[in-house]
């Protein structure tokens, strides 16, 4: 279906490849988009299956994971309100490679690679701002990839801690992670087993680092926390 008056606002007033584009006409951009509804925990796009649309997230967030033959899952990151998954098979016509699921219910508009194309370009400005996505992701792949050769599970979490606070609000020198991942949900960002997660949050909440609730994570001393993970990596270049 397409969208209505407020989906389209909301299209280019949310979503950060089309925020602010003065050249992007949003009722244009409805006219070849398709939009849907995902209920939590429903499965939008399977890791292998050989499709090119582009998806935007209008409302909810996904997660994009990948699981190996053994039954490890894999998480790469969670996709909210305003972001953006599946433009890579749109540029290079390739299958999937990864799966990507509806952690809370979503809105979500789709546009034909054929279509998503065209639009990128017929504007210059567009494809520019879309190269700065696609670097984004590949520098936060690049850090992650660096943490797993290099740094040990303590360290890998406080990295993971800081990048929750960075997508939080530091007040204070304190950030409230709500809801927090689970201690799974950890493991499998950064390619360790819950066990692990669990005993090196627990040593940081006798450090007085953080305190851990029911589904928060409360960072008490953000800059110590920093501070403890600069010196991982200096110890593990």
């Amino acid at each position: 279906m397409h969208g209505n008056y407020d989906q389209i606002a909301l299209l280019t007033e949310t979503i950060e490849l089309f925020k602010g584009l003065e050249s992007v006409d949003p009722f244009a951009i409805s006219e070849i988009c398709h939009w849907h509804r995902y209920p939590k925990n429903s499965q939008i796009l399977s890791s292998e299956e050989h499709s090119a649309d582009v998806f935007f997230v209008v409302r909810g967030t996904v997660l994009a994971r990948s699981f190996s033959e053994e039954g490890k899952e894999v998480s790469y990151n969670e996709i909210g309100a305003g972001g953006i998954f599946g433009e890579f098979s749109a540029i290079d016509g390739k299958q999937r490679s990864a799966s990507v699921d509806a952690i809370e219910e979503c809105v979500i508009a789709t546009m034909t690679s054929a279509d998503f194309r065209q639009l990128v370009r017929e504007n210059g400005e567009l494809g520019l701002r879309l190269a700065e996505l696609l670097v984004t992701k590949s520098r936060a792949l690049t850090t992650r990839i660096f943490e797993y050769g290099t740094l040990p599970v303590r360290a890998r979490i406080q990295s993971e801690l800081l990048r929750l606070c960075d997508g939080a609000e530091i007040r204070a020198n304190q950030c409230t992670i709500n809801p927090a991942p689970t201690h799974y949900e950890i493991a499998t960002r950064i390619a360790t087993h819950r066990e692990a997660v669990s005993r090196e949050l627990n040593v940081l909440a006798l450090e007085k680092i953080i305190e851990i609730d029911r589904r928060k994570i409360r960072v008490m001393d953000v800059a110590r926390l920093r501070e403890m993970n600069n010196g991982g990596h200096s110890r593990h270049p």
